[in-house]
């Protein structure tokens, strides 16, 4: 039997868009020491490919967190690595924070000091359009309902397929061009 939220949960939403089709889904994020207010502004990015969330040494330096322990881990390019482990508060926004929440050392990028991964993820709904050429990422917690696609278009009235744009149009992939001259030619 499906759970129901219980009323009066409040409900925190994040939704960031990005020009264009972005091959990587961040977010800025605030990260402090347990019970702390001193905020480390970082960007992070979404890896639902992720188990757990990673920080770089850059935050673990300018916060002065100390290791509460080592764990074992894989990544893409690494197998069974020890590295240390760290308790922090997450702020996902100003208002929606994750307390005392166990992370890992780790390299991101240049760009990144925080990996938000299926720890945090799996704690709501997330989901990720791309719609007329432009990228959308939403998360949500508490968790509310189901998203399938499938399942509402087999219930829905609505068109069971997507009208292909006129040649004239302007393309729905978000380039600026005339379809006719930029995505028509792919699907020929």
């Amino acid at each position: 039997m499906p759970q129901v939220p219980n009323r009066g949960v409040q409900v925190h939403t994040i939704t960031t868009k990005f020009n264009g089709l972005s091959p990587v889904l961040y977010t800025e994020v605030s990260i402090t020491l347990p019970g702390e207010t001193n905020k480390f502004k970082v960007k992070a990015i979404w890896d639902t490919g992720a188990s757990g969330t990673v920080i770089t040494q850059k935050v673990i330096e300018n916060l002065g967190l100390l290791p509460t322990g080592t764990m074992r881990v894989s990544t893409a390019s690494e197998t069974n690595i020890s590295t240390d482990s760290f308790l922090i508060d997450l702020y996902l926004k100003d208002d929606l924070n994750i307390t005392g929440m166990k992370v890992i050392r780790g390299t991101i990028s240049d760009q990144f000091n925080c990996l938000i991964g299926m720890d945090i993820i799996s704690l709501g709904d997330f989901s990720v359009t791309n719609y007329l050429g432009q990228t959308c990422m939403s998360y949500r917690i508490p968790s509310m309902h189901e998203i399938d696609y499938y399942k509402a278009m087999a219930s829905s009235s609505d068109k069971k397929s997507i009208d292909q744009p006129g040649r004239n149009d302007p393309c729905p992939c978000g380039s600026g061009r005339k379809y006719k001259h930029c995505c028509s030619l792919r699907n020929k």
